[in-house]
C-alpha cells in the first residue's frame, strides 16, 4: 500500500506540473488605463496629451500642460469567453469563464514652471481572471486563476530643449494572486495509460520487460482507482500570495511644431516574488504541498512609439506601435520553504506587437469625438490553455469628451474587442475557444 501511495503521489505531481503553472500561460497585460485612450483604441498613447492620464503612458507629455489637472474614472470590462472540449466521452465545455471586472484610475499633473512638471497616478496595469465550476470535468486544467495588480506611479518631466522633453517615473506595484485547480476527471488519463502499458506488456517477448510493464500498469490503475474515489471538486493545488514590486518608466517627446510630435515610452519589467501558502485538499498520504513557498512572476517590459499629427484645426490622426517583451518570461517555478521544488514549468512566450491607428475630431468648442482600431498579438504562441485562452485580437473603439465648463470635462468611450477562434490541445485533449469583450469607460477631468 505504501508503494501505491508513493506512485499515486508521483502521478499527481506530474499533473500539477502541467496545471499549476497556468496562471500565466498567456498575456495578462491590461491596456485599459484611461477612458480617453480607450476611445481611440490606445493609438498615439505615447504622443497624445489630452488629459492627466499621460502619467500612465509617457511622463514626458506632462511638459505640454500649463495648469494643474486631475483625472479620475474607471473602465468596465465585460468579457465573453467560451470553451468547448471533450475528455473521452465526457463533456469539457464551459461558458463565460472570465468574470466582469472594473479597472479604476486616478491621475494628477502639476506643472512647476515652463520646464519642469510633476505627476502621480494609480491604475491597474496587469490582471487576469478566469473561473471554472469546481466540479468541471477538466478542473485539473482550469479552476480559479486570479491576478490583480495596482500600480502607484510618481513621475517628473523636464524640457531639455524647446522641442525635446524627457520624463522619468517610479512604479510601486501591489500584486495579489490566487491559483486553484480541481481534480475533475483526471483519473481517466491514468486508466488510459494503464491500458496502454498492459497492451505493451502483452506484446513483448521478454519475460523481464513484460513483468516490469505489467507491474507499472497495475500501479497506474491503482492510482486511478484512488483518484476516482475523490470528488471532482477536490483541490489539487491552491496557491495564494500578495507582494509589492518596484519598477520604472521613462519617455521622450519630440515636437516638430505645435501640431506634430512623436513620443517614445519605456516601462521596465517588474519581478513580483510571491511568498504565500501552497496547499491542497488531498487525503493523508497523497497530500503534496501544505507548506509555505515562493514564486517569482515577471511582469514584462514594453516599448511604445507613437505619433500625433493635427491635420486641420479640427482633425488629428495618431498611431502607435507597441512591443511587449514576453519572451523574458522563461518559466514558472515554485520553491518550498526547504528549497524543494513544488513545481516547475517551462514557458515559451513570444514578444507581442500591438499596432493602433486612430483619429480625433473637434466638433465644436465643447465636444470632441475620437475613434480607433488596433491589432493586438497574442503572447501565448503555441502554448494556449483553457485557463487563459489568449488569442490575437482586433479592437474597434469610439469615444467622446464633453466640456461641462471650461475647467471640467467628461470622457466616455466604448470598445469592442474580437478575438480569433482558438483550436488547440492541452496535454493531448482537444479544445476550442471563442472570445469577445465589451469595454466601457468613464472619466472626469478637472483643471485648476
Amino acid at each position: 500500500m505504501r508503494k501505491t501511495h508513493t506512485f499515486v503521489k508521483t502521478l499527481i505531481s506530474s499533473v500539477l506540473l502541467i496545471s499549476a503553472g497556468e496562471a500565466s500561460a498567456a498575456a495578462f497585460q491590461l491596456a485599459e488605463i484611461s477612458t480617453v485612450g480607450l476611445g481611440r483604441a490606445y493609438s498615439g498613447d505615447a504622443a497624445n496629451a489630452e488629459n492627466a492620464a499621460v502619467v500612465a503612458t509617457n511622463p514626458a507629455l506632462m511638459s505640454l500642460f500649463n495648469r494643474p489637472e486631475i483625472s479620475i474614472g474607471a473602465i468596465y470590462i465585460d468579457p465573453k469567453v467560451d470553451i468547448k472540449g471533450k475528455i473521452g466521452p465526457f463533456d469539457a465545455s464551459h461558458k463565460d469563464i472570465a468574470p466582469n471586472a472594473i479597472a479604476p484610475n486616478f491621475y494628477a499633473v502639476y506643472p512647476i514652471n515652463d520646464k519642469f512638471a510633476l505627476g502621480s497616478g494609480v491604475n491597474v496595469n496587469y490582471g487576469l481572471a478566469t473561473d471554472f465550476d469546481k466540479d468541471y470535468n477538466a478542473g485539473f486544467f482550469g479552476g480559479k486563476t486570479h491576478l490583480k495588480t495596482i500600480n502607484f506611479n510618481v513621475s517628473g518631466s523636464y524640457r531639455v530643449l524647446d522641442n525635446l522633453t524627457f520624463g522619468l517615473g517610479v512604479n510601486a506595484i501591489y500584486a495579489d494572486a490566487q491559483i486553484e485547480r480541481h481534480k475533475g476527471l483526471v483519473e481517466l488519463s491514468y486508466y488510459k495509460k494503464a491500458q496502454t502499458l498492459q497492451q505493451m506488456a502483452q506484446a513483448t517477448n521478454d519475460p523481464a520487460t513484460r513483468a516490469i510493464m505489467a507491474k507499472e500498469a497495475l500501479m497506474t490503475k491503482n492510482a486511478a482507482d484512488a483518484l476516482s474515489t475523490l470528488p471532482k471538486s477536490t483541490v489539487l493545488r491552491r496557491l495564494e500570495g500578495k507582494k509589492w514590486g518596484l519598477g520604472w518608466n521613462a519617455g521622450l517627446v519630440y515636437e516638430f511644431n505645435k501640431n506634430n510630435r512623436v513620443g517614445l515610452a519605456y516601462h521596465s519589467q517588474v519581478n513580483i516574488k510571491f511568498n504565500g501558502q501552497y496547499s491542497d485538499e488531498l487525503p493523508a498520504g497523497l497530500s503534496q504541498v501544505n507548506q509555505a513557498g515562493s514564486l517569482t512572476l515577471p511582469l514584462p517590459a514594453y516599448l511604445e512609439f507613437s505619433g500625433y499629427h493635427k491635420m486641420t484645426d479640427k482633425f488629428a490622426v495618431h498611431y502607435s506601435v507597441k512591443q511587449t517583451f514576453w519572451s523574458k518570461f522563461k518559466e514558472l517555478k515554485a520553491v518550498g520553504n526547504t528549497n524543494n521544488v513544488l513545481f516547475q514549468k517551462t514557458e515559451k512566450f513570444k514578444d507581442s506587437l500591438k499596432i493602433a491607428l486612430g483619429a480625433t475630431y473637434d466638433v465644436n468648442e465643447v465636444l470632441t469625438l475620437r475613434t480607433g482600431i488596433a491589432y493586438d498579438e497574442s503572447a501565448a504562441n503555441d502554448h494556449k490553455t483553457i485557463s487563459i485562452p489568449d488569442t490575437d485580437r482586433t479592437w474597434y473603439s469610439i469615444g467622446a469628451t464633453y466640456k461641462v465648463t471650461p475647467n471640467l470635462d467628461v470622457d466616455l468611450a466604448y470598445a469592442y474587442v474580437k478575438g480569433q477562434k482558438n483550436t488547440f490541445k492541452e496535454e493531448g485533449i482537444p479544445f476550442s475557444s471563442t472570445a469577445k469583450v465589451n469595454i466601457y469607460g468613464l472619466n472626469v477631468n478637472y483643471r485648476f
